[in-house]
């Protein structure tokens, strides 16, 4: 039986686990294994569930003691650290939980250069503060800056600073006066002592309206990566200070081969990492016929009904919703991840429910849309221009149905989908490009994975 331990969090983790999950549902290998993954959140457990089968996951940051103590309960073979690259303090942890545990340590490292920057999401990466502050004042917008208060005077010839620019510092009074000295007073200051979850990182950028937050490469113990979580989930963008330096390991290529010829296993026949796939699929049409005319070549070899049976019922409308009135009934997971996605882009949100998910009601209290605790009316769709029925009721859903029916308004039913106008499909958002996948609503496994694929292909080939 071969035991592994995966520390995940990254694209790479993830690509791994996906991998040893498929080893696992073939039950083909020939010694055994058994998985176990680590990571940071339960929002990362939630995005490693979600396919993942076969894989015990355990949810929440670990200190190095901790640690110690799982690698000696479960006597793993090896150790396998995806973590970013960029937490560096994390991976010193897994080391040295290592050495005392006996347990075999791998890391998994990324090309250096400018790949590993722009498998990042969302980053930018800067020598100096001097350079940071030439690009904002180049590109409009507001900032969240939490590099301390000793460099914040790099900032300060950037056009209307005074304006743009919301620093984050502690709350002591010769902190204050310096940075009333450099013009910071009032609503910008924001005085406050660490440490910040990503959750009040993500608040306080919404708050302010951020496009921006600045912050130092300063590791784990100085909350980079809860910065970077923050960024990430409200799309503003990270500037950084200071690079990681490069790290010595395997490439995850490397680390699958030397697991299938340590282990027995064939965990490379289940693994292609997602930009390979890409690669090949881009030197296929470049050789031979554009993707459509290598369509048309196929239907010609097909019948009339088998071309029929291949007719896509739901086609990829990209509608304008900008503001745009949006009522959605109903506020439990399945209604908050809609209104999550809804977040992103530029519509007005109401809902209607009696009880809340806690994330649907923090965008309310971050004013972000409007929630009425309420039983559903008709009424209250009377000013919709799209709805979603998304309750927990099928009955109330059906009623919502029939009424958009009446007043011809397009709805969305969670639980229904014939009954849709329209469904949400998976969406990514990458550098001003928007991807909207679906598998014609019949499988929901397919449109995840594929969308991941698209999401993980356009992160590393999309600058």
């Amino acid at each position: 039986m071969t035991k592994l331990l995966v520390f995940a969090g990254t694209t790479e983790g993830r690509t791994l686990l996906e991998a040893l999950s498929r080893q696992l549902s073939r039950q083909t290998y020939e010694n055994g294994l058994s998985v176990f993954a680590c990571v940071a959140t339960e929002y990362g457990k939630e995005l490693l569930q979600d396919g993942l089968d076969g894989i015990h996951i355990h949810a929440g940051r670990l200190t190095q003691s901790e640690m110690t103590a799982l690698m000696k309960e479960h006597c793993f073979d090896f150790v396998i650290d995806t973590t970013h690259p960029y937490a560096r303090v994390v991976s010193e942890s897994i080391r040295m939980a290592c050495a005392e545990s006996g347990c075999k340590y791998l890391r998994v490292v990324r090309a250096e250069g400018r790949t590993l920057e722009m498998e990042r999401q969302n980053c930018l990466f800067f020598h100096s503060h001097e350079t940071a502050a030439n690009y904002l004042d180049e590109n409009p917008g507001k900032v969240l800056m939490t590099i301390g208060s000793k460099e914040l005077h790099h900032y300060t010839n950037i056009q209307d600073y005074q304006h743009r620019l919301f620093p984050r510092v502690l709350p002591m009074n010769g902190v204050l006066e310096s940075c009333t000295a450099l013009g910071f007073a009032g609503r910008q200051l924001i005085l406050m002592q660490g440490p910040f979850t990503a959750e009040m990182n993500a608040a306080m950028i919404r708050q302010i309206n951020a496009r921006y937050l600045v912050t130092k490469d300063s590791g784990e113990a100085g909350g980079f990566n809860e910065k970077y979580e923050a960024a990430v989930e409200t799309g503003a963008q990270l500037l950084v200070i200071g690079r990681a330096e490069a790290e010595e390991g395997l490439s995850l290529k490397d680390l699958v081969e030397f697991l299938d010829e340590t282990c027995g296993l064939t965990v490379g026949d289940a693994f292609m990492p997602y930009s390979t796939q890409l690669l090949e699929a881009s030197d296929e049409t470049q050789q031979g016929d554009t993707e459509n005319a290598v369509a048309e070549k196929q239907n010609e070899r097909r019948t009339p009904e088998q071309q029929k049976q291949d007719t896509g019922s739901w086609f990829p409308f990209f509608t304008k919703i900008s503001g745009k009135s949006i009522t959605v009934v109903g506020a439990g997971k399945i209604a908050g991840r809609r209104i999550k996605t809804l977040m992103n882009f530029d519509c007005n949100v109401t809902v209607i429910a009696e009880e809340a998910h806690p994330e649907v009601i923090q965008l309310e209290e971050d004013h972000r849309l409007t929630l009425r605790r309420k039983c559903w009316e008709t009424e209250d769709i009377s000013s919709a221009d799209y709805v979603l029925a998304a309750t927990n009721d099928s009955s109330i859903n059906h009623e919502i149905y029939l009424e958009c029916k009446n007043r011809g308004i397009p709805v969305n039913v969670a639980d229904d989908k014939d009954k849709s106008d329209f469904y949400f499909p998976g969406i990514i958002r990458k550098n001003g490009v928007t991807v909207g996948v679906t598998a014609d609503g019949k499988d929901h496994g397919l449109a995840k994975r594929a969308t991941r694929v698209i999401a993980q292909c356009l992160e590393t080939h999309l600058e």
